[in-house]
């Protein structure tokens, strides 16, 4: 089970220009892009685990929202697919949306009864009637419009140990083009540098500290090491950078979400870069 979470989370980038080269760019009357909602909720015990005082369980919470409208057919099904690639594993690209979604359940309850548990694992739960392994599955549209749509993805598992994991991953999509949109697509001349900058001295706000520097004494890695990392979101505001678990802090922290208004930012975008527009409004 941990290998099927693990390829659900990892940022995977071999699709990412999927059916760019069919892509029409000529939008028409009928590409308003609409989305769709797909909910599991579900708990299934494990049915082998015969420890009568604890009661193993797994539950699956997934909440998916996909397009589905936009143009053609064919428009249509690539930007599933390329919804479907960030949210599942790779295996289910090509699939329905719906079909997807009960494939993965099935795939994951398929797991969690195979799983071994051995009763050092439960040394901590005298008092416990349940033992959950969990994983809660999500995403949310974060804009759409101006030719853009962005997403960002959410999981959170727990598979036994002292905690569980957590990934927060953002996507912004040409429309135009149907391919991902990174900061080398907008960026202008040493981006990353003045954009560092802004980052540090946000979070730095966020934590109530004056000099950046200070965030190493509460949780935080090198401040030199804190730099854009491709992994964002946008909206009508502004871009939000997201900061995963051990990537700049030790686990405690969490996840560090930085929003940064396109005012900011306005100097550090190319005028002909697929954003401008938005962020100059």
């Amino acid at each position: 089970m941990k290998k099927t979470v693990t390829r659900c989370i990892a940022l995977n980038i071999t699709l990412l220009f999927l059916c760019a080269c069919n892509w029409n760019k000529a939008k028409t009357a009928g590409d308003t892009l609409s989305f769709d909602t797909i909910r599991i909720d579900e708990i299934q015990p494990q049915s082998k685990y015969t420890r009568p005082d604890v009661k193993v369980s797994c539950h699956l919470d997934i909440t998916f929202i996909y397009p589905n409208s936009y143009g053609d057919a064919d428009k249509l099904r690539n930007l599933q697919s390329v919804f479907i690639e960030r949210v599942f594993p790779l295996k289910y690209v090509g699939l329905p949306p719906q079909q997807a979604v009960d494939s993965f359940k099935t795939q994951y309850f398929k797991d969690f009864q195979c799983e071994k548990f051995a009763d050092e694992d439960y040394g901590n739960l005298e008092d416990e009637s349940d033992f959950l392994y969990y994983m809660d599955l999500k995403n949310e549209i974060t804009y759409n419009g101006n030719g853009l749509v962005s997403f960002l993805v959410q999981n959170e598992t727990f598979e036994g140990g002292a905690h569980g994991a957590h990934g927060v991953f953002g996507y912004v999509i040409d429309l135009n083009t149907g391919e991902y949109i990174t900061e080398d697509a907008f960026a202008e001349v040493n981006y990353k540098k003045n954009v560092a900058e802004i980052i540090v001295r946000k979070i730095a706000d966020a934590n109530n500290v004056s000099d950046p520097a200070q965030l190493e004494n509460i949780g935080y890695n090198s401040i030199d090491d804190i730099v854009p990392n491709g992994n964002f979101t946008i909206d009508e505001q502004g871009i939000t950078y997201y900061f995963n678990e051990y990537e700049i802090a030790a686990y405690f922290i969490g996840t560090t979400k930085v929003f940064i208004p396109y005012k900011e930012l306005e100097i550090f975008i190319a005028d002909d870069s697929p954003i401008a527009a938005l962020a100059k409004l």
